[in-house]
């Protein structure tokens, strides 16, 4: 490809290399893309077709944060591990046992692996995410302080200058509510403030497909002296699991289609991925080329 330094010599290779255009510009007269139009069902420019012959994509976890919005973990863990668990209670009697159904236990998911080259600033950044709800409290807990200083002060003022008199408890009612109190020691506006448990108990985990949201509950993690290594492992309690997880990995087949055998259609269209790889191959070569 020669040097291109003024727009002349740009139009100049363009001309000499019409397989390089776009396919819209190939064609004779004026013609140009169609602007996307607004549907009410979001901003034109997602309406753009994306004409990349393929990407490279990671299933990585993403932790939703209250407050603080989606965080995405650096690295996967190595393992992770879902425990589902039925509330039965087996109570042994003279004539038999006695079996009381609860219902299904919460469950838990428990993420362990090693933070690799990160070291130990990869354990701040788990650490920060495990106790978020403490960081995220912070700003309320300065409020509340804030606001009780103010409550004082009001107070204080409201008895210098009504006593306690019938008229001037009447009077200190009036701007008691004009200062956000509803009596001397008490604000109204405190009373809706976030809690530390709400900030805790809504956070959502998001992987390929499910989303859990729940709480942590448990952190550990240990160095090793024979590889400088740190392992970790988070434990997270779910309440609450939305979404529908399905294969994608390009060997897996369809198990809604009969047995696993080596006709099973897959559920994971592997022509495509070859075709696309071919695509990638030429346009490659195609570049190299030039």
């Amino acid at each position: 490809m020669p040097n291109i330094n003024s727009p002349d010599t740009l139009q100049n290779y363009l001309n000499n290399n019409p397989g390089s255009q776009p396919s819209w510009q190939q064609q004779p007269g004026i013609s140009a893309p169609a602007v996307p139009t607004a549907d009410g069902n979001g901003l034109p420019y997602s309406k753009v077709p994306d004409n990349r012959s393929g990407q490279v994509k990671r299933n990585i976890i993403s932790w939703f944060i209250p407050q603080f919005g989606l965080i995405k973990m650096y690295i996967n863990p190595q393992s992770i591990s879902y425990r589902n668990k039925k509330v039965i209670e087996k109570t042994r009697t003279k004539g038999g046992y006695s079996l009381q159904y609860w219902g299904e236990d919460l469950t838990e998911i428990t993420l362990a692996g090693v933070t690799g080259s990160s070291g130990i600033e990869g354990i701040n950044v788990l650490y920060e995410i495990y106790r978020a709800e403490q960081y995220a409290f912070d700003s309320v807990a300065l409020s509340m302080q804030a606001n009780n200083a103010a409550t004082d002060l009001a107070s204080k003022a409201v008895n210098m200058l009504t006593g306690n008199s019938p008229i001037g408890n009447l009077a200190g009612g009036l701007i008691n509510g004009l200062l956000g109190q509803d009596t001397p020691n008490n604000s109204l506006a405190i009373k809706n403030v976030i809690s530390l448990a709400s900030l805790a108990f809504t956070v959502e985990m998001y992987y390929n497909g499910w989303v859990y949201r729940g709480y942590f509950e448990e952190m550990t993690f240990g160095e090793k002296a024979n590889d400088f290594l740190i392992d970790y492992s988070i434990k997270f309690t779910a309440t609450q699991r939305r979404g529908y997880r399905t294969n994608y990995f390009p060997w897996a087949r369809s198990a809604s289609q009969g047995p696993s055998v080596y006709n099973t259609p897959r559920s994971y269209d592997l022509n495509n991925i070859q075709n696309t790889n071919t695509t990638v191959l030429n346009n490659t070569a195609t570049i190299a080329q030039k």
